[in-house]
């Protein structure tokens, strides 16, 4: 057993106690500085050493989305897994993972080491400054809406009620998204190798 198998369990064994019942949810992760593969391995173990990470999608490598096109591309992928917390708490779980990653907030939309977003907690619809769900811009967000399929379970968009299983997903020959190598990292719970 590794030493971060016991304190793993713990956390969902007080988490459950405390948040009630588990909540499945969706982030994206992306990278575009330095080794893209290494931040995405790392931001997932963090990750899964707090919450549970049940899947995790390919990886594609994409041009970069948004205002700031002139940055390096990126690397991305989506994962599904569940919590006991509430959704804020999550987000700033995802804030720590990139902040572990050295990501520094200079330039909005700017290049990053490491960005982790929540796209759906449950059936959550929350519109607040500090908090959106399901994320605002996730359907135009070409590898987020392309992978989701891959990991998303029985998980429902809550504002359309569609399954997130039927979107259409990843085309490998699609010009805009790359196919690469997986990112491997362990599952915590499993002691086994993820992708």
């Amino acid at each position: 057993m590794s030493d971060r198998t016991v304190p793993r369990f713990l956390a969902l064994k007080v988490e459950g106690e405390l948040g009630g019942a588990f909540r499945p949810f969706i982030l994206s992760l992306g990278s575009n500085l330095g080794d893209r593969s290494a931040h995405l391995r790392r931001g997932l173990e963090f990750l899964a050493s707090r919450v549970r990470i049940d899947a995790v999608s390919r990886v594609v490598e994409t041009a970069p989305w948004g205002d700031v096109t002139s940055q390096p591309d990126f690397l991305n992928l989506v994962a599904r897994g569940s919590s006991g917390g509430q959704a804020s708490d999550l987000l700033r779980l995802a804030h720590e993972a990139e902040a572990a990653a050295g990501r520094a907030r200079t330039v909005p939309g700017g290049p990053r080491s490491l960005d982790v977003d929540l796209i759906f907690f449950g059936d959550l619809q929350i519109h607040s400054p500090s908090l959106q769900l399901p994320h605002p811009h996730w359907a135009k967000r070409p590898f987020v809406h392309r992978l989701i399929p891959e990991v998303a379970g029985d998980m429902v968009d809550p504002e359309t009620g569609k399954a997130l299983r039927e979107l259409p997903g990843l085309d490998p020959l699609a010009q805009d998204m790359r196919l690469v190598a997986p990112v491997p990292w362990m599952n915590a719970s499993q002691g086994s190798p993820f992708l």
